[in-house]
């Protein structure tokens, strides 16, 4: 009976993951407003009966989709191999740039996540969290400069979300991505030597 139980709860995560993976696939492919429940189910080869028992509705399913794409980004600056907390944030930048030639990252994370799930979505989100985090460890010699670094940081996430998508919407892509790895790395320094003052 216990293999039958473990076999049963096997399937449902498999079904389970199934979903979410088409999922991913399709609003990427054809944004939020071009999938349907019908669309995710019939690519998964499934009833829609299992979408809903899983994940209730639409926009549950992405907003699903968009924590799973934030698991994914944290992954790939968890890579970034450096003590130094200016250089981490300036090469978590290059890392989340580089993400944005993709087309499902830039529909669901750039385009469809601000739009269906809001900004405070991603405000609240694991990789604002991380940059927070980031900003918070940078050397303080005193609380008034301790507050000065977290303003800074709040305002240069909100900008660099929207950079990030200029830069995705850009013809030329890659001349916006040199300028904008050049513009953000000096806004970084000039700020953390603001801060210092």
């Amino acid at each position: 009976m216990n293999q039958t139980r473990r076999t049963q709860a096997q399937r449902r995560a498999e079904t389970y993951q199934q979903v979410l993976d088409s999922a991913c696939r399709l609003f990427a492919k054809k944004g939020f407003a071009g999938t349907s429940l019908e669309d995710i189910a019939s690519d998964c080869g499934l009833t829609t009966r299992p979408v809903y028992h899983y994940f209730g509705n639409k926009l549950k399913l992405f907003n699903a989709v968009f924590d799973q794409m934030m698991v994914n980004i944290l992954e790939s600056l968890e890579s970034v191999e450096t003590s130094d907390p200016a250089s981490r944030l300036s090469q978590h930048w290059n890392t989340f740039l580089d993400m944005s030639d993709d087309s499902g990252f830039r529909q669901i994370v750039l385009v469809d996540g601000p739009n269906i799930l809001g900004h405070e979505k991603w405000i609240n989100s694991l990789v604002t969290e991380k940059a927070h985090e980031l900003f918070g460890s940078m050397p303080a010699a005193s609380e008034e400069e301790k507050i000065q670094q977290q303003l800074f940081g709040r305002m240069v996430i909100g900008a660099l979300a929207q950079a990030a998508l200029m830069v995705a919407e850009s013809e030329d892509r890659e001349l916006a991505k040199k300028l904008a790895i050049k513009l953000v790395n000096n806004m970084l320094t000039s700020g953390s030597n603001t801060a210092k003052q």
